[in-house]
């Protein structure tokens, strides 16, 4: 009796212990345009980068002094021009998206709010010389083009892959 009492004590202060850890952890901030919402980790810095909400850039922080990637989310909105693009142009937007220095990895088909959209990942160099693995997410709705894109080095990429995995969970198109 006093082992079993013994192990559910030690059950219950590891569970409450870990519950504590996992909800700091995953504290968000929320972000709600007229066009999107999503949350994210508040330990991730927010860049707006235009007035028109058009788009922005989540920045994660440094791992240590030495760390010189900063892994990041970026949400671009364009106007296509016109509405009702079919998959075709989409996929034509995105086979011309990629070039010779990119390796796909990885391309499906999402639903996400009722919009299907194309998932990609993909490695590729960047313009200042590192290699990155990017996750992609294409959507169109009505005139707009939602690109979704998630960076990080390839050797963190899937140790970055539940906080992406979460921010797209949460991220909403209006």
């Amino acid at each position: 009796m006093k082992v079993v009492f013994q192990i559910s004590f030690l059950f219950y202060a590891t569970l409450t212990f870990s519950q504590q850890n996992s909800e700091k952890a995953y504290r968000k901030l929320y972000i709600s345009e007229k066009k999107y919402s999503l949350l994210f980790p508040e330990n991730w810095y927010l860049k707006k980068t235009d007035s028109l909400q058009n788009s922005f850039m989540l920045l994660s922080e440094k791992s240590s002094l030495q760390d010189n990637f900063i892994e990041n989310v970026g949400l671009v909105i364009k106007d296509l021009g016109y509405e009702n693009v079919k998959s075709k142009v989409l996929k034509k937007i995105i086979d011309k998206k990629f070039g010779v220095s990119s390796e796909i990895i990885s391309n499906r088909k999402v639903l996400k709010n009722g919009l299907t959209g194309q998932e990609i990942v993909y490695k590729t160099m960047l313009d200042n010389g590192y290699f990155a693995t990017i996750l992609q997410y294409y959507f169109i709705k009505g005139r707009d083009l939602y690109l979704l894109t998630f960076c990080s080095k390839p050797e963190e990429f899937l140790d970055y892959m539940p906080i992406y995995q979460n921010i797209y969970d949460n991220f909403d198109i209006r």
